[in-house]
């Protein structure tokens, strides 16, 4: 059972985790990854993913992950601030921060109208 709901992610949804935080990593074939799970979707087809991240040394490091979109084909759409990495002391307000962040609910070609 994921550690904070939600479900567990599927093989096409897992494997557009691993790729996405990989890149971010200086040796990606160190990591392991025990937990992915998905905590949410919106109406707008984003989803939000939970990582716990293990690296070669044993220090694991949990992460939201906000995709704008997933393909069942494995390629994704990440937008510049789809990462975040979370606290267990503050997941919750993380997670709410998160979504903010990534414009949770609101259309994906909205634009600011400051007339």
């Amino acid at each position: 059972m994921p550690t904070y709901g939600g479900r567990e992610a599927t093989g096409f949804e897992r494997g557009a985790a691993i790729d996405f935080l990989s890149r971010f990593a200086q040796q990606p074939e160190t990591l392991s990854f025990p937990e992915i799970a998905v905590l949410e979707t919106d109406g707008y087809g984003r989803v939000m993913l939970f990582l716990r991240v293990k690296h070669a040394d044993g220090l694991e490091e949990p992460f939201l992950v906000i995709f704008k979109e997933i393909r069942p084909d494995g390629s994704y759409i990440a937008g510049p601030k789809s990462i975040l990495r979370v606290r267990e002391a503050s997941f919750y307000a993380g997670l709410e921060h998160h979504k903010v962040r990534n414009s949770w609910e609101c259309p994906l070609d909205a634009e600011p109208q400051f007339d």
